[in-house]
């Protein structure tokens, strides 16, 4: 099963799956107010349990930024 962690919002779940993560930083830059990047893993640290709706942009190019895919956007079930 992968290292994965998982915020929302209201209505979406977004995925980091630290098993996939090269540790780039891409999400970091995208998404400053999200992402850090640890210094002694590399990996990123979400900043944040929760997003809000209006924040979906800049998580949407972090999700596209990523060249390792470990970030994803779902639709939040229930």
């Amino acid at each position: 099963m992968a290292d994965q962690i998982t915020v929302s919002s209201p209505t979406e779940v977004l995925e980091l799956d630290l098993d996939k993560c090269n540790g780039y930083g891409n999400c970091v830059l995208a998404a400053p107010e999200m992402f850090e990047l640890d210094l002694t893993s590399n990996l990123p640290i979400l900043l944040k349990d929760e997003w809000a709706d209006d924040e979906r942009a800049t998580l949407t190019a972090a999700v596209a930024d990523c060249p390792a895919a470990a970030l994803r956007l779902r639709k939040r079930e229930g």
